[in-house]
């Protein structure tokens, strides 16, 4: 194949009404009009999600000329959520539905299928699955308190996928079955398997058998069994790593893919050797951890992998299957981007392609093989210029005591040698299993638009480093973790990015709770403090009715040393924080808790500490409704303006 950056054909298709400039950057924070797209298995029918009316519908093209052939809206409360096709002619759709309490539609495991022309539409699983029958002979669908995921589509039938189905509770830990559903009147026709243990993830070989599962133990580690002579059979211990997880099995049905760390610090990709249990190693990368992986779309096959060290990377480790040779080409002709292929025909000539940056919200493309042909179909934000956007670079730099800590920086408009912006800290949430990554943040963007320039630090305890990077900020929440940004910005003023003291800290969930942690720290530093959502009080969260193995996560995390927790608890120390905050948060956040907002208030109001107050009704952790994002970052800004020069 000729390489796509000397020789793909770029045509752009707007199929979106007209392509505006937006004048106000408040327009970051609507709602992608397009989100996703997926290709029939026979390449003539394209799949849209698209925001319509506040809502995410399905809208069904044509190939050959991109007219409309369909379109599904769910009904009363309910939206689009994920979909697949599952043959020719039906895709199934996971309902997420819109609740009183909150503002985020939230998925309860429903499954809905319909044709593309609109046709024999009907949900398939859930507790609404069997209460549109009447009395019959036939054998009837049924009424399922559980929640669904798709394991696999099953290509070869196609009238049948199969689902991971677990019970309802309050913890999730009950154990789910493998399910083979009719796609068609939803009538469950077998329970094929069962898992041996909770939080459970299937894996089938390319035939569409089940053949293996990682599921977490009470301590949270990580169990891999196969399926042997019909029976679950647990990998002896120590065979794979604590953190193991499923990848593919291959072709020849020999190998077990996985991503893991065993007995190595990096998780790289690796094999296991089903007949005689050896494992080894494929690849790992020499600085950071594998991302990510590249499935072939029935999802059964790895080609490609990707790596997160600055800017995005990816390596191709199986050069055999057609898709590894479309994505080197994609990879040259969209460079600088996160590349994923949605979804494939199954004669392969057509394939639909996501892309991203830092200065792209995201584009759908259509590739042609047979022309080599490469067209632009949708822009996620359609009002939004990506030439107007502002990149992103990513950093590196040393801790106090000689960590290797990575970031990124993005410069603000503006911007001179003689006049260095003031500088917003953005702490990423988690802290753990979590990171930043080099692409686009509509947060970032705004406050780079208006002036700000923003650092974002990958600190101890961050994913992406190595399994002693991230356990090195266990129990160092209020301690070695805000040092590590506190050490980020040093480097900015260092190397003449910043000017000293003009910056203020800001971060949801763990990065609210590290912005007035790092406040109390470092009271001469930051001129003021941005929290959403944050945790404020730590023996709250180990109080939390949460199943054993997430209760054994936080107590290795956090550590249960009540002076430790107390010290590391900004409610008990607000009278150090001299810095005005701004304290947002959702009343019916899930996550964090009110009430740490609630008690972080009641200390600063005891210390006569100022702060300002942002908190919403129906809205849970984190800002969804795109007014309620763009009215706390208009507040965000103006705070911003008053406390920096």
């Amino acid at each position: 194949m000729k390489t796509a950056r000397n020789y793909i054909a770029l045509t752009i298709l707007l199929l979106s009404s007209f392509y505006t400039v937006a004048n106000n950057w408040e327009h970051l924070f609507d709602h992608n009009k397009y989100q996703n797209a997926k290709i029939s298995p026979n390449g003539k029918v394209i799949a849209i999600a698209m925001n319509y009316q506040d809502r995410t519908i399905l809208v069904f093209l044509n190939r050959e000329d991109m007219k409309t052939v369909g379109t599904t809206r769910l009904s009363g409360d309910y939206e689009v959520g994920d979909y697949n096709w599952v043959n020719n002619e039906r895709v199934v759709i996971s309902m997420v539905k819109h609740v009183p309490s909150l503002e985020e539609p939230q998925f309860y495991g429903e499954l809905y299928a319909v044709n593309y022309d609109g046709s024999r539409g009907k949900v398939i699983y859930g507790y609404q699955a069997g209460q549109d029958q009447v009395g019959s002979r036939l054998k009837r669908k049924e009424s399922t308190f559980g929640w669904a995921s798709i394991i696999d589509v099953l290509p070869e039938d196609k009238r049948h996928i199969l689902i991971k189905s677990t019970p309802m509770s309050k913890t999730g830990a009950r154990l789910s079955s493998v399910l083979l559903l009719n796609v068609y009147n939803g009538i469950i026709k077998k329970e094929i398997d069962k898992a041996p243990l909770p939080y459970s993830r299937f894996l089938t070989d390319t035939t569409g058998k089940i053949k293996a599962v990682v599921g977490t133990d009470e301590h949270n580690k990580s169990q891999l069994y196969l399926k042997k002579e019909g029976q679950w059979q647990k990998v002896p211990d120590n065979t794979v790593g604590q953190a193991v997880s499923l990848i593919s099995i291959s072709a020849s049905g020999e190998y077990l893919y996985t991503r893991d760390n065993h007995q190595q610090d990096l998780f790289g990709i690796f094999k296991l050797n089903l007949n005689d249990l050896s494992y080894s190693s494929v690849y790992t990368d020499t600085n950071v951890d594998v991302t990510d992986v590249e499935l072939t779309v029935d999802g059964r096959n790895v080609y490609a992998i990707r790596i997160d060290d600055g800017y995005p990377a990816y390596l191709i480790l199986n050069k055999k299957f057609d898709e590894a040779a479309i994505f080197t080409d994609l990879l040259k002709a969209l460079p600088y981007s996160s590349i994923t292929i949605t979804s494939r025909s199954d004669d392969g000539e057509f394939s639909i392609v996501k892309a991203s940056s830092d200065t792209n919200p995201g584009q759908l493309y259509l590739y042609n093989k047979k022309d080599n042909k490469l067209t632009i179909l949708f822009r996620f934000k359609t009002n939004i210029k990506n030439n107007e956007l502002f990149q992103t670079e990513p950093i590196q730099l040393n801790a106090r005591d000689g960590q290797v800590i990575n970031g990124y920086f993005t410069q603000a408009k503006g911007t001179t040698n003689n006049t260095l912006a003031p500088v917003v800290v953005m702490v990423h949430g988690g802290p753990h299993g979590v990171r930043d990554y080099w692409q686009f943040s509509n947060k970032v963007q705004y406050l780079v638009l208006n002036g700000y320039s923003v650092l974002q630090v990958n600190y101890r305890g961050s994913s992406g480093y190595g399994e002693k990077f991230r356990v090195d900020g266990y129990q160092a929440w209020g301690s070695t973790i805000q040092n590590d940004i506190y050490d980020g910005y040093q480097w900015l003023v260092t190397n003449k990015k910043a000017t000293p003291g003009n910056v203020c800290i800001m971060g949801a969930s763990f990065g609210a709770y590290s912005a007035v942690q790092s406040a109390a720290l470092y009271p001469e530093t930051y001129k003021c403090v941005i929290a959403n959502a944050g945790v404020y009080n730590l023996e709250l969260i180990l109080e939390e009715n949460n199943s054993r193995a997430v209760k054994s996560f936080w107590l290795e995390a956090l550590g249960k040393d009540e002076h430790a927790l107390k010290s590391f608890s900004p409610v008990n120390y607000a009278e150090k924080i001299q810095a005005p905050l701004l304290l947002a948060h959702g009343k019916d956040d899930k996550v964090a808790d009110i009430e740490h907002v609630e008690q972080l208030k009641d200390a600063l109001d005891k210390a006569s500490k100022p702060y300002e107050w942002f908190v919403i009704d129906d809205e849970g952790h984190g800002f969804y409704n795109p007014l309620t994002q763009k009215a706390y970052m208009k507040k965000v800004l103006n705070f911003l303006d008053k406390h920096l020069n």
